[in-house]
């Protein structure tokens, strides 16, 4: 079934940080490649397993260059990552076993 603008409340909202987002997509972390789009936000799971209790989520925000990078620190469960948004997710310095997830309005 397509998309049915008639069935959507929130069509005509202003995209900003801080309205919903429009797309949810898990990505995987890349050392050589930015987001396809650039992500709002992120949102991570952590295992409960996850090596020392805490992960780590290595990005760099839209307006970094590229070797500019940010380590942020996740405990286990479901949360959002401080509101920033993100050009790229690094492999190396983030967390094996982590699920990703960038929202975006496009």
């Amino acid at each position: 079934m397509p998309y049915d603008p008639a069935r959507d409340p929130l069509k005509g909202l202003a995209s900003s940080l801080s309205s919903p987002a429009r797309q949810l997509a898990r990505i995987t972390p890349a050392d050589g490649a930015d987001l396809a789009t650039y992500a709002k936000a992120l949102w991570v799971f952590v295992p409960e397993d996850v090596a020392g209790g805490v992960a780590s989520i290595r990005i760099t925000p839209v307006a970094g260059g590229d070797a500019d990078t940010v380590d942020v620190l996740a405990l286990p469960g479901l949360q959002p990552l401080p509101p920033c948004q993100v050009r790229r997710v690094w492999a190396t310095g983030t967390s094996a076993g982590l699920s990703i997830y960038a929202l975006t309005d496009r």
